[in-house]
């Protein structure tokens, strides 16, 4: 799907965008309707390990709030807005389909698969902040074992 990459960043065609998220979201939508065993696709469905299926949800909805971000940004929005944004649009769309499952045949409602959705969007939400983050800042980052102590030089190491 290399036109949701490439309308999101380019900014100048917002419409492009949004039809994009939208697209997405249809097609989010439509997996999460499929019935287990029911026709070609339920039947792909029942192939994929359990597991397989849980852990798409990080994915799946990382992309959806980075989109989303993205197209917000391409409105104008200052991007913490745009994220904020971002995360309830795709928090609410996460749980909306899991509720719409309830009514699917062979689906049921599952409180972990809402769980991934949260993950995937943490996970694309922290991505998101660490790449607009200045170079110059990078640099005040400093990784848990390298801290120093009082006394002793940085970087050596502890009894």
């Amino acid at each position: 799907m290399p036109f949701l990459y490439l309308s999101v960043i380019d900014g100048g065609n917002d419409r492009m965008g949004v039809g994009s998220v939208l697209i997405y979201m249809g097609v989010l939508g439509f997996g999460a309707m499929i019935s287990p065993g029911v026709g070609i696709f339920g039947g792909l469905i029942t192939m994929v390990p359990q597991s397989v299926t849980d852990m798409s949800h990080l994915p799946a909805y990382g992309l959806l709030t980075w989109l989303l971000s993205g197209v917000l940004q391409g409105y104008g929005w200052p991007q913490r807005s745009a994220l904020r944004g971002a995360i309830a649009t795709a928090l609410v769309f996460g749980v909306g389909m899991e509720i719409l499952q309830g009514f699917v045949p062979g689906r049921v409602v599952d409180n972990r698969d809402v769980l991934m959705n949260g993950v995937g969007i943490a996970m694309a939400t922290l991505l998101i902040l660490w790449r607009s983050m200045p170079a110059d800042k990078a640099d005040k980052l400093v990784p848990a074992r390298s801290c120093t102590f009082h006394g002793r030089k940085k970087g050596a190491r502890q009894p």
